[in-house]
């Protein structure tokens, strides 16, 4: 077994892991990164075509901030090299005006400066005709919203991290990490890597550590459909945004239609299938899988006759309030770690990339983290 030496290593090179290794790459350390599977694989949390990417955050408004500088870091990548990254469709954000995710839509409306516009259904149904929403619901129309190529986004950033002099290890699985003096020594199949910092990114494998940790998180199998069909032109990318729709308390997501799979849409919130073992995952279509989303479809995209043209399964990495983790390990100071995305998190990859290795180079973040520190779950506790 070989043994090297880094100022960084990242574990992952998903979403997250791929954006430090970056940024990290771009500040001139040494810094290598050891993945698992390969890069922009299916296994994890970052795949299936695309994700939502959006300004206003019902989550919580304190989100926003972070999405200031996740935008203007999308828009440097994106110049880097030709393709589209993001693409600046649109997004309807639509429900029961009393649903907790309306409320919060029009709650960060109210605490930050940005454009919308503000709809009720008739307004929608005018605008959109393929849809039919009850004449109680009312919307917003965000024009900062639209989606990424998730996959491509990934690439890219590794892509230019190697250019920057990263070092990757595709196909290969830590085993092992623990302190050694100030710094770590990682061990996987194939070597002993000895850093002065590690960087944790590793999806729904963190998962384990922050239990260990006193973060009751778990892992959750979630399901990406895509439809053809009779009348799926009217909602085709140009006549149609993204859209997020609060059905009750159920919550749908979807895109656009594009060639060659047509509209694809997801259930968000409810569905919460737990996952013991990522590597075991049940990656088939299962009988459940469907029957919520074609019940949706049927009530309020009425145009399409829905068929079947795709499918992915992935996972949501969830903490208990539902927001991230990232932080300083509590044990080892010479480990950070970006866990617990909970479904939401990948818009924000290229700024919890440069927060990452902010934590990992310097002990601390100009950006505005707090309310996603380890340290909010030990306050609950007590």
């Amino acid at each position: 077994m070989s043994t090297e030496q880094y100022d960084v290593v990242v574990a992952g090179a998903g979403g997250m892991g791929s954006a430090a290794l970056y940024h990290l790459a771009r500040s001139g350390v040494r810094v290598c990164s050891i993945e698992r599977f390969g890069i922009a694989h299916d296994r994890g949390s970052s795949h299936g075509d695309t994700r939502i990417i959006r300004k206003a955050y019902m989550e919580h408004p304190d989100y926003v901030p972070l999405l200031h500088r996740a935008y203007e870091l999308w828009e440097e990548l994106e110049a880097e090299e030709a393709g589209e990254l993001f693409a600046r469709v649109g997004l309807l954000v639509a429900g029961d005006p009393d649903s907790e995710a309306m409320q919060g839509q029009a709650a960060c409306y109210q605490a930050h400066d940005l454009p919308y516009e503000q709809l009720d259904a008739a307004s929608i149904n005018a605008r959109y005709p393929s849809l039919a929403f009850p004449e109680e619901w009312s919307g917003f129309y965000d024009p900062l919203g639209g989606f990424l190529r998730v996959e491509d986004c990934v690439r890219r950033h590794v892509a230019l991290a190697q250019k920057h002099g990263a070092k990757l290890y595709t196909g290969e699985v830590v085993l092992s990490w623990r302190r050694e003096g100030e710094g770590v020594v990682v061990e996987t199949e194939r070597r002993r890597l000895l850093a002065t910092r590690l960087v944790l990114a590793t999806g729904a494998w963190a998962v384990p550590e922050l239990c260990r940790l006193g973060v009751a998180a778990c892992v959750v199998r979630k399901v990406l459909l895509w439809y053809q069909g009779h009348g799926v032109e009217q909602y085709a990318r140009g006549a149609f945004p993204c859209f997020f729709i609060a059905d009750g308390e159920q919550y749908f997501y979807g895109f656009p239609a594009e060639a060659p799979w047509g509209l694809k849409l997801a259930e968000h919130n409810v569905s919460h299938d737990p996952v013991a073992d990522p590597l075991q995952l049940n990656r088939a279509l299962a009988a459940g899988d469907q029957p919520c989303v074609l019940d949706f479809l049927a009530r309020y995209f009425p145009a399409l006759q829905p068929e079947l043209s795709k499918y992915a399964v992935c996972m949501y990495s969830l903490t208990p309030d539902k927001n991230f983790v990232l932080d300083i390990h509590p044990e080892c100071p010479a480990v950070v770690f970006g866990a617990g995305f909970s479904g939401h998190g990948f818009k924000f990859s290229p700024v919890v990339g440069e927060i990452l290795a902010e934590l990992a180079l310097e002990g601390d973040t100009q950006h505005p983290i707090e309310f996603l520190r380890l340290s909010r779950f030990a306050q609950r506790r007590s």
